[in-house]
């Protein structure tokens, strides 16, 4: 059997694991599953349990990611990817690489994706994680975006920087005409900063947003909002080279 990895979804919990080596049993918490099983769709751990095993998806693997600076979450990707309108012909790049939740989502939807990652630390977790995801159309460079960008006619430069506006000129040669640059940046002095960084410019703001995200519990007759929500993680300012 190829040493894949599997994703266990525990029926009654909905728990999920991730299983790198095949040729080991996998201890869980609701019993160890023995490595003969998983060439089965469904099967038993020790204790009776029901899993089935899957292959993982992007999102499995994505939900496995090895953390090192604090990430880009989904509800703010997920944005990213509607209002820039990136495909599988896009050529894109983003900085700082972090640990590679934007980077990583963007290749799993464009044809090309370079991250600059000019911390050592962080280029290791990145890589690692590019790793995990078999993202052969990432390219991580150890490098700082501040000093340039050498790629050019880009669709799309999405920027997780403290000091975004020393980007501006560079991403105005890098970007091809109609390309978008997206900033994402936890307070609102530094967006300021940013955005009367573009005046004079070819990069012309569009929007600041921010995104809130609030589950909802539905069960029985319990139709209620969850007491906690995903409310601000950091502002997105959408531009295009015009």
């Amino acid at each position: 059997m190829r040493n894949v990895k599997r994703i266990l979804v525990h029926l009654k919990s909905g728990s999920k694991y991730l299983v790198k080596e095949l040729h080991d049993d996998y201890h869980t918490q609701n019993g160890v599953v023995k490595a003969s099983d998983f060439r089965k769709a469904s099967l038993e751990s020790s204790t009776g349990e029901k899993f089935l095993c899957l292959e993982p998806n992007f999102i499995d693997l994505w939900e496995n990611l090895k953390r090192g600076p604090q990430i880009i979450t989904q509800k703010d990707i997920g944005l990213i990817l509607a209002k820039t309108g990136v495909n599988s012909k896009s050529k894109v790049v983003d900085a700082g690489g972090g640990s590679g939740s934007l980077c990583l989502a963007l290749a799993n939807v464009c044809n090309e994706v370079t991250t600059y990652e000019v911390n050592p630390e962080h280029y290791d977790v990145v890589s690692r994680n590019k790793q995990l995801l078999g993202a052969k159309n990432l390219i991580i460079k150890q490098a700082n975006v501040y000093e340039g960008i050498k790629e050019k006619k880009l669709d799309l430069i999405t920027l997780d920087l403290p000091e975004p506006w020393k980007v501006v000129e560079h991403a105005q040669d890098s970007l091809k005409t109609g390309g978008f640059l997206v900033v994402y940046l936890p307070n609102l002095n530094q967006m300021k900063m940013f955005i009367d960084s573009c005046r004079r410019t070819k990069i012309k703001v569009l929007d600041t947003l921010e995104l809130l995200e609030r589950k909802w519990v539905i069960e029985d007759r319990i139709m209620r909002p969850e007491f906690q929500m995903l409310g601000h993680t950091g502002f997105l300012t959408f531009c295009r080279r015009l």
